[in-house]
């Protein structure tokens, strides 16, 4: 990337979205190649390369990663989450969300019904680049995102006073 840094995006992508990172790059030193991986890449493909190798990487990828979306949501009539189009909408409203907020909900989603402490949320929020995660920054995403898809008639993170947070809803993934 000639205008900017692959690691930080594929780090960034990595954080709020599941998808396939395939590093394409001169960069051939075995340092740059675990970097890569260390960020989230999925495969890491050196110039020069073979066109017919390189589309067979993708075509496996891509069957890979289509099966693991299938389902990649949440809805439950009022809320309606699709993590591979990052689109969120609550009661037919689209919502936006910043990273962290993404992050925190797929953490949720992931975890329906099961405690989570506010450790294990910041330990899951902390991100590739060792960008430190409060936890004020922890309360703050987590207020903006109930702001964001609950009403009184739709509360979905309950506190478990003393303990975390659950989600409690009974959406179709």
């Amino acid at each position: 990337m000639p205008d900017g840094d692959g690691y930080q995006v594929c780090g960034e992508i990595k954080e709020i979205q599941e998808t396939a990172v395939i590093f394409l790059t001169a960069n051939d030193m075995e340092s740059d190649m675990l970097r890569g991986y260390e960020v989230g890449a999925d495969d890491y493909v050196t110039k020069p390369f073979s066109i017919a190798v390189f589309q067979k990487k993708i075509e496996a990828m891509l069957n890979r990663f289509g099966k693991q979306s299938a389902g990649d949501g949440y809805r439950d009539g009022w809320l309606e989450v699709d993590f591979s189009e990052l689109r969120l909408s609550a009661g037919g409203r689209l919502v936006f969300l910043s990273p962290k907020e993404w992050k925190l909900l797929r953490i949720f989603l992931k975890n329906k019904g099961q405690l989570l402490t506010r450790r294990h949320l910041l330990e899951k929020l902390w991100d590739n680049e060792g960008d430190f995660i409060d936890d004020h920054t922890l309360t703050t995403t987590l207020s903006g995102l109930r702001k964001k898809i609950e009403t009184k008639e739709h509360a979905y993170i309950q506190t478990v006073y003393g303990m975390g947070y659950m989600w409690v809803s009974e959406g179709e993934v």
